[in-house]
């Protein structure tokens, strides 16, 4: 039986400090991994997560279940559980899709990295999140310690995924005036 695992964060702790020194090198093997997903499990056009998530399933040859649970303040947005035959990723769901995808995203970043932390979620908490699932579903998955590294890596592998999932988006006319153009300049030119 596999062991549960889930990556996420504590009542609005960071993970804890990142040695700036490795950096650069967990920047580096997160594109590389990223590259290597998308090169294998290409992003559907037009972009749907759940289509993507279908193709990352059966690349993997293992499924991924996305459940929606409302969000409370001091709670982490989302967090991925291996389960011994599936794996769980839970998403807030009363927030826009652009944010769900992201969210499920950072989640897919700690399972492709297979993060793992230290469990702080008892099963009377998992019951009171998320009433209409099992307890035993969502215990443990909720809230973990995870490290500051694995959070910045699992952020990076969704920024560069969603980056991927939509960028084939219009470009900015040449010429385009105005608060949005220049707002889309300069999101286009911090993605590169």
């Amino acid at each position: 039986m596999i062991a549960p695992r889930c990556t996420r964060l504590a009542h609005g702790e960071r993970g804890g400090p990142i040695d700036e020194r490795g950096l650069a090198d967990l920047r580096a093997r997160a594109r590389q991994r990223v590259q290597a997903v998308l090169d294998a499990v290409p992003v559907p056009r037009p972009w749907s997560m759940n289509a993507w998530v279908d193709r990352l399933e059966a690349w993997r040859g293992r499924e991924i279940d996305l459940v929606p649970v409302a969000y409370r303040p001091g709670q982490p947005s989302g967090a991925w559980q291996a389960r011994p035959d599936y794996d769980l990723i839970a998403y807030t769901e009363h927030t826009s899709p652009l944010h769900q995808d992201h969210i499920i995203a950072h989640e897919l970043g700690h399972l492709l990295c297979a993060h793992s932390g230290t469990c702080l979620m008892s099963d009377s908490e998992a019951a009171e999140l998320a009433p209409d699932l099992a307890p035993r579903a969502l215990s443990h998955l909720l809230t973990r310690v995870t490290t500051g590294s694995d959070e910045y890596e699992a952020e990076l592998i969704a920024v560069l995924l969603m980056s991927a999932a939509t960028s084939d988006a219009p470009a900015v006319q040449p010429g385009a005036s105005g608060r949005a153009a220049d707002q889309a300049r300069r999101l286009a030119a911090l993605l590169g």
